[in-house]
């Protein structure tokens, strides 16, 4: 009697502990997306997420130099966010390189990867190095 009663009771309690780790998990269901993929410094990078949270950190991508840009504006915070909620950051291209947009932060949330697509930022070229170039300036020479 003693056996299943104890058998009994430790089967209930694992699925329980199951059952408040399936309820209190964070959902899996947060998106991070850039865009567009490639712009020019100067240009403007739109980031939507569907959770609100701080401004996200901008990290390099991997091996590649890193880019930079600068904040232009952020989303309000809405009372009444439902599900289906966007909230966008704009940012202005600074610097040529390829950057992603981190939003894990420093929360227990973190070990959720939260980071955008990578986005490649390039030089932007000037009309005035064209004609320069025709007229001979800018080279080595003469």
């Amino acid at each position: 009697m003693r056996k299943s009663f104890a058998l009994t009771i430790s089967l209930l309690l694992l699925v329980s502990v199951f059952g408040i780790i399936s309820t209190m998990a964070i959902p899996n269901g947060h998106k991070v997306t850039a865009t567009p993929d490639k712009v020019k410094v100067g240009e403007l990078i739109t980031v939507t997420t569907n959770f609100y949270s701080e401004d996200p950190t901008i990290i390099a991508d991997g091996n590649i130099p890193k880019g930079d840009a600068v904040l232009v504006s952020r989303p309000q915070l809405l009372e009444a966010g439902g599900p289906d909620e966007t909230y966008t950051w704009v940012y202005r291209a600074t610097q040529a390189g390829t950057i992603r947009f981190d939003f894990s932060g420093k929360t227990l949330e973190a070990v959720i990867p939260r980071v955008s697509n990578p986005v490649t930022i390039t030089k932007a070229s000037y009309p005035m190095n064209k004609f320069m170039n025709i007229l001979g300036f800018g080279t080595e020479g003469a």
